[in-house]
């Protein structure tokens, strides 16, 4: 991913990274975008082994991959098996009904010690002013964005989605937790960047050495919704529910 937009309106920003993400013990972070210098080999650098990329508009395989492409359909899926040190990841993005749906799979072909891992994470545009945490029986706890000033972040536990709401044009941006190990935390991490974004991620494997043979699934889905600042609230629950309810039905 690369931003994300939604009725001409920018949803998620292109100047950051998304993808997934493991903060190695003593080392640091090493992942999507994220690359780590070679110790005594000035120049070189450490990053993700992509193994595979696969791309495919209405279930149809785009052969020849382009630097840039201009695709059109009902359903956009990427499919990326990849590599970060002992873990192996093997990534699917499907955008479908206007929710964007990843799902990140896991397994440690060797133990690796953690600080923590990032499976996904969006970096939702800096216009919007305010956010929710809930799960399925409502709203856990609101609060606002900065305008201005340092980066803050905080860890949101027990919550199953959150929403966004830019009051500029009228949209919000539902992100909802679908699933995670069962032996792994299922946190959310939301970081303030006033005026770059508002970065919304999965947070888990915190201070764990991972055992060879670890094996598990992560999956999000994100949706949009048109409101006022009046009813953003009822709207963001609204678009959660329909969110659970369209994964079920699949």
């Amino acid at each position: 991913l690369s931003g994300i937009d939604f009725q001409e309106s920018v949803m998620a920003t292109e100047d950051s990274a998304y993808g997934s993400v493991l903060t190695i013990r003593n080392v640091g972070h090493l992942g999507t975008a994220h690359f780590l210098d070679v110790p005594g080999k000035p120049g070189q650098v450490e990053k993700e082994q992509v193994d595979s990329l696969q791309l495919f508009v209405d279930e149809k395989r785009i052969s020849d991959l382009t630097p840039t492409m201009n695709l059109s359909g009902n359903s956009f899926r990427v499919e990326r098996r990849s590599k970060i040190r002992a873990m192996n990841l093997k990534t699917s993005i499907l955008i479908r009904d206007e929710v964007l749906i990843e799902t990140v799979h896991f397994q440690a072909t060797g133990a690796i010690d953690l600080r923590s891992a990032y499976p996904w994470m969006y970096a939702l545009t800096p216009e919007a002013t305010v956010y929710v945490f809930g799960d399925k029986n409502g709203i856990l706890h609101r609060g606002k964005f900065l305008s201005e000033g340092k980066t803050v972040s905080q860890v949101v536990q027990n919550a199953n989605w959150m929403a966004v709401f830019n009051p500029s044009n009228g949209k919000g941006t539902v992100c909802y937790f679908l699933r995670h190990p069962p032996t792994a935390e299922g946190n959310f991490l939301l970081i303030d960047a006033p005026g770059i974004y508002r970065k919304v991620a999965a947070y888990s494997l915190i201070d764990k050495i991972v055992p060879e043979g670890f094996d598990g699934t992560y999956q999000s889905a994100v949706g949009f919704f048109n409101t006022t600042v009046r009813n953003w609230e009822e709207h963001a629950l609204r678009r959660a529910a329909e969110i659970q309810a369209s994964m079920i039905e699949h």
